[in-house]
């Protein structure tokens, strides 16, 4: 009898799903990589967890038949079953959850500015649209695609506390630039860890790495970069740049 595939399914470039691709891949553990399209894949989601009502989302990794719906629990994964050195060592469990706290708090918050930005640039919405969309269609579709924004918008209520997301992403990123204020390699001393990936994943909504690594969502890199804070956590964007090309080189 066939083994069943372990299946990651996922959004090519959200940092999310990045987080646990990049985990799988540091272990070496083989899968399956299932795009999701956001809103119209629900309902395959919706089968896979049994969830008929209620918020699905991704990255979700089905290994052969146990399902783990969280970036930070398929990392946990990974690390009980593959090879490597640990992305958890032992007795920094709960610096390591710290950690993803602060990037999870931190993302949102620049989704939710990237997002509602983008629910007032034509161009960004007219990239919602199915690709090869005739031009003479495209202005009619424009409601569709900002309908589409807004529903994602919604599900993940990005309104809600519109007046702080700008305070909480400079607090996440001055937290990580705190931390390595003494041009330290790692958030852990001297271990690559989970804490280095789900922080770097943040700059991702500051300045996207090298489309080497991972392609940027709709819009380009226009519409996923922050220009003042990039600017003013340069130092950051090179610590993200240099995890990329030793850790994550091999990709």
């Amino acid at each position: 009898m066939q083994r069943q595939k372990t299946r990651l399914y996922g959004i090519p470039f959200s940092p999310w799903s990045e987080k646990a691709r990049w985990a799988l891949d540091h272990h070496r553990i083989s899968y399956e990589e299932i795009e999701h399209q956001p809103i119209v894949g629900d309902l395959r989601l919706r089968v896979l967890l049994r969830k008929p009502t209620g918020r699905v989302t991704v990255p979700i990794l089905d290994d052969r038949g146990v399902l783990f719906t969280d970036s930070f629990d398929i990392a946990r994964h990974a690390d009980a079953v593959g090879s490597g050195p640990k992305l958890f060592p032992a007795g920094r469990e709960a610096e390591i959850e710290a950690w993803n706290r602060r990037s999870e708090e931190t993302l949102a918050a620049l989704r939710a500015m990237m997002m509602l930005k983008a629910l007032d640039n034509p161009d960004f919405v007219k990239a919602v649209l199915p690709p090869g969309t005739p031009k003479a269609l495209v202005s009619l579709l424009k409601p569709v695609g900002r309908g589409a924004l807004q529903s994602f918008v919604s599900k993940y209520q990005m309104r809600e506390g519109e007046a702080t997301h700008r305070a909480v992403a400079e607090a996440g990123l001055d937290g990580l630039d705190k931390a390595l204020a003494e041009g330290q390699q790692y958030l852990l001393g001297d271990a690559f860890s989970y804490a280095d990936i789900t922080m770097a994943l943040v700059l991702q909504v500051v300045s996207p790495v090298d489309k080497r690594f991972m392609p940027t969502g709709l819009g380009g890199r226009a519409a996923w970069s922050n220009r003042d804070l990039a600017e003013k956590h340069a130092r950051l964007v090179a610590w993200r740049d240099a995890l990329y090309e030793k850790h994550r080189r091999w990709v």
